[in-house]
């Protein structure tokens, strides 16, 4: 189990998806069916309810940087920051747990005009990879989009 604190402009459906969890799993674990927006500053549980997931979460040490941490795990410093909803330049702190792709995942952020056939050829994989990984695809610009590497 998880905490996450919510920021401006976060909602119900952005931190489900930012977290890999079902929105209705992130409602049922924080008592949300009768609160109609998230202010911020309140912190939510998010359940861990992917077992197979293609993430897992990494405790910034001190002295790491979004530079070390992703050249550790195979990811941009660029990408990491977006998968964690930080700006490539923002201080992360010792204790703070950022989400890393497991080993051999790789991740793409969707575009408008992405569909599931376009993204599948472009990155040189089977479609049924892309629909392992991932429990909702809404092919949304900027919906995150976990793969294997196929050996």
């Amino acid at each position: 189990m998880n905490n996450y604190i919510v920021e401006p402009g976060d909602n119900i459906a952005s931190i489900a998806k930012k977290f890999n969890v079902k929105v209705v799993d992130l409602v049922k674990e924080n008592n949300l069916e009768n609160i109609p927006f998230l202010e911020p500053g309140i912190e939510l549980m998010i359940p861990d309810t992917n077992t197979d997931s293609a993430f897992e979460y990494y405790m910034v040490k001190p002295g790491d940087s979004l530079y070390q941490i992703g050249e550790q795990f195979h990811i941009s410093p660029e990408m990491l920051a977006e998968l964690n909803g930080l700006e490539i330049n923002e201080y992360i702190y010792p204790n703070q747990k950022l989400l890393v792709p497991k080993k051999d995942v790789e991740v793409y952020i969707t575009k408008d005009g992405d569909t599931l056939n376009l993204i599948a050829d472009d990155l040189g994989i089977p479609r049924e990879n892309i629909l392992l990984y991932n429990d909702n695809i809404y092919l949304l610009p900027e919906q995150l989009i976990a793969y294997k590497i196929e050996q």
